[in-house]
């Protein structure tokens, strides 16, 4: 049971006060939302997950969801801390553009795009740097910052790429209190975003509503430079898709590189550390940044709500099937009640 304003809702969601005096109203949305998270199978069949719908303003809509599991039994609250894994990206990438004041160079933009040719990074220990990572074993042998130059100008998506960048931008002397602290400089940003290993693109471990101040921030243009490149210059992300020769791996399509679309055949696009969900028979042309163990953070195509289903999948992360890794699931089930929301 929930509160709107003071009186109880069943459905277990919290309502709060509406958007204007429209013929839909907050509560229409809401109630559109819960129903999705409560009967469709892409949702009651996740672990479980906090789930949170708002605006520039803040929080409008929030509940619980998912199914209790062996091993996944945790109740998420907007307070609750979990590792975010590549949900990480936004963060790096706005921090990179608002200390860049916006002038993002041709570097900036490759290496933000992933398309550096930096293919060989493994992982970043807790204890090291973000320049003296870029030394520490590769996944393929050598180190986390070779550069493979037959993939320059070529979509691969992984964290070579931004940890290259941030090094280049003067962060490479941060360990993981620097960084947080770094972090900290950005507008309205003062709690919730920490790193427990300086890995700039994947390395990040928050609090719920620390992100969610993140994605209010984004549409509220308290990143003044970083809102209105949201979606800016993207690049087409989609292996074995003869329209987009350039792409090698994308984990929204293929499981490993050179490999098939096993996952999907979505032709989605990637902008500035960011997703653009633009496919031209599904997509609504939102931004995300989904996580591996299922943390999805999204802002609409107008830039004026935010969404976010907070999960630590630690089961299905394990999956050899890759339709089953909670990325994925997340997203299925974060896009239908984002149409619900939007379209009540």
């Amino acid at each position: 049971m929930a509160m709107y304003r003071g009186v109880a809702l069943a459905a277990g969601v919290m309502f709060c006060a509406s958007v204007s005096a429209a013929s839909v109203t907050t509560a229409d949305r809401a109630a559109a939302a819960a129903a999705v998270v409560q009967g469709d199978p892409d949702c009651t069949g996740l672990t479980p997950f906090y789930w949170e719908i708002g605006d520039a303003n803040g929080l409008l809509a929030s509940g619980q969801g998912g199914t209790a599991i062996q091993g996944a039994s945790k109740t998420f609250t907007a307070t609750s801390v979990m590792p975010i894994a590549s949900a990480s990206k936004w963060v790096a990438a706005t921090l990179m553009v608002e200390q860049a004041q916006g002038q993002v160079t041709p570097e900036m933009h490759q290496l933000l795009t992933m398309s550096g040719g930096y293919t060989n990074f493994s992982r970043c220990s807790s204890t090291t740097t973000v320049g003296a990572c870029l030394a520490e074993p590769g996944i393929d042998g050598g180190a986390n910052g070779d550069r493979n130059d037959a993939y320059i100008g070529a979509f691969y998506y992984g964290s070579g790429h931004m940890q290259v960048l941030g090094d280049r931008l003067g962060y490479g002397g941060y360990d993981v209190n620097g960084l947080a602290d770094v972090i900290k400089q950005l507008p309205n940003t003062k709690r919730g975003l920490l790193y427990t290993t300086p890995e700039l693109a994947g390395g990040m471990g928050v609090s719920i509503n620390g992100y969610t101040q993140f994605l209010r921030n984004l549409i509220s243009g308290a990143y003044s430079y970083m809102k209105p490149l949201l979606g800016s210059d993207p690049v087409c992300t989609t292996p074995n898709n003869p329209n987009c020769p350039s792409a090698v791996f994308s984990p929204i399509n293929n499981s490993r590189a050179g490999g098939p679309n096993n996952i999907s055949d979505e032709r989605w696009h990637y902008s500035l550390g960011h997703w653009v969900e633009d496919d031209p028979t599904v997509g609504d042309g939102a931004f995300s940044s989904p996580g591996k163990f299922g943390f999805y953070p999204w802002v609409d195509a107008s830039k004026s709500w935010y969404g976010v289903i907070a999960r630590n999948d630690v089961v299905n992360v394990y999956s050899t099937d890759p339709k089953k890794q909670p990325y994925v699931t997340s997203v299925a089930c974060g896009r239908k009640m984002r149409a619900a929301w939007l379209h009540p």
